[in-house]
């Protein structure tokens, strides 16, 4: 009782908002050591779990089959129902996925343990949003939503190096033991600290939203034109990343520069630090010029120049190729920008379902291209093993990265059909 009262006075300080939003991005940005781990994993998962190209793409992917299918419906809860206790749970879910992944000798088991952990990642992301959209004023939801991005793509970025010493050393499931110690931390402070907005802090339209049943919001966002063009445009942006960065970069990187897996998880690591520092510079600006379309667009065209630069241009300068993928990074942040268009062209009410379901698209699309790079490297493959992993060459690798450049483009396409919110949320309820 005593501690709750503590907590109630503690709630009405002005920085509260920003401690509650920073355990939710702390969420994000530990889901994702566990979205990425394959990434550094790649030779020892092919090797313990005996599977090619095609058959560890696919097993990456699984983390977000449950991740993407999860987004409207945790759009709806958070709208909803108790943000504390649900991020409190599924981050202790997600610990519990990375338990059983650790403990797998069969890919049948790790793809399992990749559900869990995608469905408990689902919720921290929306959840950091619909905190900034009730507890902010408006005018800051951009930076806001880029903050919450960059510190997710920090968390991967930091992560990177790290996990690929750690699984030199540890080995991968002592690496993914770790991860799970921090998340069963985090979750422990978060049930300690963070209470959902007394109603003062709700719009009455958001008060109205309760009254009408859970789909009623959803089917006002799929309603609108142009939640679908932001969706979609989210998707086809962030799929070079979710391909790349997140599971064929390391390897693409050994194979084509000959660096050890260390220095080529560093320098996957910038494409994470280049979101971490564009995305609330991007936010901010964007904000501050109170136009989203042309930062969508700026960023699909420096997005597409530069990730078809890295793939087909060979034997930079490992210096250069670093700079290049750091601003590959800085360029792809208007993914960031996506989101918080998506709290704007739907009433506040359904921010969150508007959010998740920009969300879902970015999974989905970003999750469906892991596997078919796999497929590609395999189609191409000569057939030549070496300590029992699959060997692919370099041309092997660019040709299956081809499908990253033509997704960046046509993201550029799709933001000519968006339409300009000029930052204004909308008021059709």
């Amino acid at each position: 009782m005593r501690y709750d009262c503590f907590v109630q006075k503690w709630v009405q300080k002005p920085y509260y908002p920003w401690v509650i939003w920073g355990l939710a991005v702390c969420a994000f940005s530990v889901d994702y050591f566990a979205r990425v781990a394959p990434s550094v994993m790649v030779d020892s998962l092919m090797r313990d779990l005996k599977v090619q190209a095609l058959a560890l793409g696919s097993l990456s992917a699984f983390f977000y089959y449950p991740y993407m299918a999860m987004q409207v419906p945790v759009g709806i809860l958070v709208d909803r129902f108790s943000l504390r206790w649900l991020l409190t749970s599924m981050v202790l879910v997600c610990a519990i996925g990375c338990i059983i992944f650790s403990l797998s000798n069969q890919i049948q088991v790790a793809a399992f343990a990749r559900l869990i952990m995608g469905f408990g990642a689902a919720f921290a992301f929306v959840s950091a949003l619909k905190i900034a959209a009730t507890w902010f004023p408006t005018r800051q939801f951009g930076l806001l939503a880029g903050l919450t991005q960059a510190t997710g793509m920090l968390g991967a970025s930091i992560g990177q190096m790290p996990m690929a010493f750690f699984v030199l050393h540890i080995g991968w499931r002592y690496t993914l033991l770790c991860i799970a110690g921090i998340m069963i931390l985090l979750s422990l402070l978060i049930a300690f600290i963070v209470r959902d907005p007394s109603a003062r802090l709700q719009s009455p339209c958001l008060k109205k939203n309760f009254l009408h049943t859970p789909w009623s919001g959803l089917m006002e966002v799929l309603n609108n034109k142009q939640s679908w063009w932001n969706a979609l445009f989210a998707g086809l942006l962030f799929a070079p990343t979710a391909a790349f960065a997140e599971l064929w970069g390391v390897k693409f990187l050994r194979e084509t520069y000959h660096l050890n897996n260390e220095i080529a998880a560093m320098a996957i690591s910038l494409i994470f630090l280049g979101w971490a520092i564009g995305g609330p510079i991007v936010g901010w600006i964007s904000d501050r010029i109170k136009r989203r379309k042309i930062v969508l667009l700026l960023s699909a065209f420096f997005s597409f120049i530069l990730i078809s630069i890295v793939l087909l241009i060979p034997h930079f300068p490992v210096t250069l190729l670093f700079s290049l993928l750091f601003l590959y990074g800085v360029a792809n942040t208007g993914v960031a920008t996506s989101y918080a268009l998506a709290s704007e062209i739907n009433p506040q009410a359904i921010s969150g379902t508007s959010v998740a379901f920009a969300n879902m698209a970015s999974v989905l699309v970003g999750a469906g291209f892991q596997p078919i790079v796999g497929w590609l490297l395999e189609k191409n493959w000569n057939g030549v093993i070496a300590n029992g992993i699959a060997v692919y060459s370099a041309t092997n690798f660019r040709w299956a990265l081809l499908v990253l450049p033509a997704s960046a483009l046509l993201a550029l396409m799709i933001a000519c059909g968006i339409k300009e919110t000029y930052c204004q949320r909308s008021e059709k309820a």
